[in-house]
């Protein structure tokens, strides 16, 4: 990352008392736009003192509970139900979002794998140089909604990278238990330093991601985690008056390592032997995955490296080497 300021801009003002609604302007000259800007919706609600937070949806942009979370938050919220400030982007890599797909189609940026960013890389790369060199330095707590978009389905939950800091993992975990998820999945070793949650907790915020199912689509259950869930975030942090808090506790799990995870060796058609929510031992069967341009060949069986609760699955049933199947979380 460089240390030039970002060619990126919102055209609002983020600091003044109010609610506005308008642009993050991202420079992208094109054939048909010589002085274009992709335009990704921002708004913020500003009213006396109190905590700057920043909610984020769509940084891939298959993934719906999240951005319909917020573009209703976006619609409902007004100056008088806020103390501080609330920054909403619902739609973060906006030409993901657009297109339907986890990364953008203008430059196959996937955001949530190149932050800090660079001001002088693709639009991908300047939109996460713009958040963390503006956004993260003036807010103090965010969420970024995830689910498991066209690829993944996940039972819902959070999703927390683990703070370093005994203080700052403390209040993260009274936000993951007021946010309210049937599940948080702490994780321990994450694939990546370079999300958005990373710098987030870099910058010392209280922050974390979730996974609210997938599947290319929203159900009434998850979207109402999700809607629900970032107005008890607000609420715990203090910035919006009280809210209904859920009836169970936050179940805490946990993933630790490669054990968790099932990937497909081979190229086919997979056919699952599990659900969601089962509860699975090491050497259990995981599935099987059949060769349909070779009938007459055994189907390769796989088996779960370890124990746990199958928190997510794939869902397309053509895989490839590489393409991760299921993974587990334990009890923490």
């Amino acid at each position: 990352m460089t240390t030039k300021p970002s060619p990126v801009r919102a055209d609002i003002d983020l600091e003044a008392p109010g609610k506005r609604v308008g642009h993050v302007r991202v420079p992208h000259s094109t054939h048909e736009s010589a002085y274009g800007w992709i335009a990704v919706p921002i708004a913020v609600v500003k009213n006396g003192e109190g905590l700057s937070v920043l909610l984020t949806a769509g940084n891939h942009g298959d993934e719906y509970e999240g951005q319909i979370a917020l573009l209703k938050l976006m619609r409902e919220l007004q100056p008088s139900q806020v103390s501080g400030r609330v920054i909403i982007i619902p739609r973060l890599n906006l030409p993901a979002a657009a297109a339907g797909r986890r990364t953008s189609p203008i430059d196959d940026g996937n955001l949530n794998r190149v932050f800090p960013g660079d001001p002088e890389g693709t639009p991908t790369e300047q939109i996460a140089h713009y958040v963390t060199s503006v956004l993260l330095a003036q807010t103090q707590a965010s969420i970024d909604i995830h689910s498991g978009g066209s690829s993944l389905e996940y039972l819902p939950c959070a999703f927390a990278r683990v703070p370093e800091d005994a203080g700052l993992r403390a209040r993260q975990r009274a936000a993951l238990q007021a946010f309210g998820a049937p599940m948080a999945i702490m994780v321990e070793k994450p694939q990546t330093n370079r999300s958005l949650s990373a710098v987030a907790i870099a910058a010392g915020h209280v922050s974390f991601a979730t996974e609210i199912g997938g599947a290319g689509s929203t159900r009434p259950a998850t979207q109402a985690i999700a809607d629900m869930g970032v107005r008890r975030f607000l609420a715990h942090l203090g910035v919006i008056a009280s809210v209904p808090p859920v009836a169970a506790p936050t179940r805490l799990m946990r993933v630790v390592g490669a054990e968790h995870y099932v990937y497909g060796r081979v190229r086919g058609l997979f056919e699952p032997d599990f659900t969601l929510g089962d509860v699975v031992k090491r050497g259990d069967r995981a599935g099987w995955i059949h060769f349909p341009e070779e009938p007459e060949r055994a189907p390769r069986e796989l088996c779960f490296e370890g124990d746990g609760l199958v928190v997510c699955r794939r869902v397309p049933s053509l895989v490839a080497p590489g393409d991760c199947l299921v993974h587990l979380a334990s009890d923490m």
